[in-house]
């Protein structure tokens, strides 16, 4: 049987972003990294005044902790941070999408792969709101300290639970925590249009 296939495009756009049937964007992206991270101490509950830096070291150990990294299967998807965690009461108005599979290792960051279900979510990406930001639980261990690159910190993060990424402008865990492109393709990677030698397409 004789085939003419013919692409819609002319070349294959390199990118991450792929689109499926449905029109949900399904991209990896560094949702979560190693190190420093600043915190302003109401973001704690700490006493004293609110507004002040607090140093929080999020060692490899626990970054990258397989307990860790199991808790992103299947962590919801949000724009923005919702005002607390995500539960079941709040699911339905925060929800954007879903990541799947573990988080893994990519140098000092966690990478993981993204599902973005909503179409205003994936009209956001787009136009720019493409750093990550993990939120989650966590032990906060008053230990202060110095890291082994010499960075004084105030508190040791441990046994950090996932429970959702969001999509912003500002990541604190700075600007390579992102989706891993910028240019999307604005469609399937590579539609094709096949007919048959009886006509039929």
């Amino acid at each position: 049987m004789l085939l003419t296939i013919n692409d819609r495009v002319s070349h294959k756009v390199a990118t991450s972003r792929e689109y499926t049937d449905e029109g949900f964007l399904r991209v990896p992206g560094r949702v979560a990294r190693t190190g420093i991270q600043e915190y302003l101490a109401r973001e704690l509950d700490l006493p004293g005044d609110p507004n002040r830096i607090i140093r929080v070291y999020r060692p490899p150990g626990e970054v990258f902790n397989d307990a860790s990294l199991s808790t992103f299967d299947g962590a919801v998807i949000t724009i923005d941070h919702p005002s607390g965690l995500v539960t079941s009461k709040n699911y339905k108005k925060v929800a954007v999408g879903v990541v799947r599979g573990i988080g893994r290792q990519d140098g000092d960051y966690v990478q993981c792969d993204l599902i973005i279900q909503d179409a205003d979510a994936i009209a956001a990406i787009n136009s720019g709101k493409c750093e990550l930001s993990s939120g989650y639980t966590a032990v906060y261990d008053d230990a202060p300290g110095v890291t082994p690159d010499g960075e004084p910190y105030h508190y040791i993060q441990r046994d950090i639970k996932i429970n959702h990424v969001a999509a912003v402008y500002n990541a604190r865990a700075g600007t390579q925590a992102r989706v891993f492109d910028k240019n999307p393709t604005g469609g399937n990677t590579m539609p094709v249009l096949i007919t048959t030698d009886s006509g039929r397409s």
